[in-house]
């Protein structure tokens, strides 16, 4: 879990890196981000099929989600994964589960992992959350714990 809070952070410290913009603090009832950090089990599938399939995934989100921050870390006995997504607001967390459900990656991605906990940190709207419930995602909400925000 150590190592999953610091690759958050880093993570999240190095998204909001713009050099053109001025990065401030927010209190977090002020910031509309979500991230969810979702752990994974990749229900035996071998290292190589679950780290191909991983990138495979982050290049696919990045390339047609360009605002969302998309990151995993494998552990090393590529058992298990866990999935960091940053979004602007629960309505492109809403999008991006609409996306992924009626994508081409759906199937795959339940072939190859099983969620094991999926965590949701920021102020999540009613909407994403009842959206959550509705599509059968059980989601434990947290309060953000601070961040930047660029403007």
């Amino acid at each position: 879990m150590k190592k999953i809070l610091t690759l958050f952070i880093v993570f999240t410290i190095y998204s909001c890196q713009q050099l053109d913009k001025e990065l401030i603090v927010l209190d977090n009832s002020d910031s509309d981000e979500i991230t969810f950090i979702i752990e994974l089990n990749t229900k035996e599938n071998s290292k190589e099929e679950v780290k191909d399939f991983t990138q495979y995934l982050s290049d696919f989100i990045v390339e047609r989600e360009p605002s969302t921050v998309y990151g995993y870390y494998m552990s090393e006995d590529g058992k298990k994964v866990t999935l960091i997504e940053r979004y602007n607001n629960s309505e492109d967390g809403i999008q991006h589960g609409i996306d992924f459900i009626n994508g081409p990656n759906f199937d795959k991605f339940f072939e190859m992992f099983e969620i094991e906990s999926f965590i949701t940190i920021g102020n999540a709207t009613d909407e994403f959350k009842e959206f959550a419930s509705e599509n059968g995602f059980i989601i434990e909400y947290r309060e953000s714990i601070g961040g930047y925000v660029r403007r």
